[in-house]
């Protein structure tokens, strides 16, 4: 059984990687829908695990989180786009209607909040990738951002697992994740720190900010798994999908990169441009 879904995670993970190539090097706006593809379908599993059956809430929360995505695809195209302050007006403003409508005594801003949570949380973060993908600030151009948090994101996840497989004894959150051992969180993120390191040596542009980087990075990593696990725990689910198979849902494998997506982003922004 171990076996089989070991086999369907690595054929699954080829696919998405071979697909993934692809359509970073297609162009700006084929990325972009990509983006808004993996969005729409993260905000219906979180719309699942909250368990709202309404498919006019699910549709308002699409398109909000959509809205997010498309926008800063339009300011990373220098394009004309709404200010933020409006977008967050009108996604309020919908979701304060579609809640008086359909009013639920003493659960009305407990409802509103996990909401609008759901598309900031998936909406804001994700759409990170796109401005990963578009940022032209020497050393990082041509795409170079974006596969930089793919690779890093991953190379903590998979350090974590591999080191604490072998030496995890001691669970580094009981509560939250008994699977996730002290001992695997320092692996993930000795490998990572390693890997932007040596990228930045040969890169020929490491300092002080990139040593700062390299090790906040995974730690930022290993908070935004944990962050989902919470969640997870929270309303009682094991996965938030069975979209990738041998992975789980959308959120299962995005989760790190909604922290790390926004971390690095203006991490490059304010210190390593």
């Amino acid at each position: 059984m171990v076996i089989i879904m070991l086999k369907k995670r690595i054929i699954s993970a080829i696919i998405g990687i071979l697909l993934l190539i692809f359509l970073i090097f297609a162009g700006s706006l084929p990325f972009f829908l990509t983006v808004s593809i993996i969005t729409v379908l993260a905000v219906r599993e979180y719309s699942r695990i909250l368990k709202i059956k309404s498919k006019l809430l699910q549709t308002i929360l699409s398109v909000s989180a959509f809205l997010i995505v498309f926008n800063v695809y339009l300011i990373s195209n220098s394009f004309n786009y709404l200010p933020s302050g409006i977008i967050f007006f009108i996604i309020i403003f919908a979701l304060y209607l579609y809640n008086l409508q359909n009013y639920q005594e003493k659960d009305f801003i407990k409802n509103i909040s996990h909401q609008l949570f759901s598309i900031i949380y998936i909406g804001g973060g994700l759409s990170y990738a796109v401005f990963l993908r578009d940022i032209n600030q020497d050393p990082f151009v041509n795409t170079t951002a974006l596969w930089l948090v793919l690779i890093a994101t991953w190379l903590t996840d998979s350090g974590a697992y591999f080191v604490g497989k072998k030496f995890g004894k001691k669970a580094m959150a009981p509560v939250i994740s008994p699977n996730k051992t002290i001992a695997g969180a320092v692996g993930g993120i000795l490998t990572t720190a390693t890997f932007i390191i040596l990228s930045a040596i040969f890169l020929e542009v490491f300092n002080i900010y990139y040593l700062v980087f390299a090790f906040l990075f995974p730690a930022v990593a290993i908070m935004g798994d944990l962050f989902e696990s919470c969640i997870k725990r929270d309303f009682g689910v094991k996965d938030t999908g069975t979209i990738i198979p041998g992975h789980g849902g959308i959120l299962d494998r995005f989760d790190s990169f909604i922290f790390t997506a926004p971390f690095t982003y203006y991490f490059i922004i304010l210190l390593l441009g």
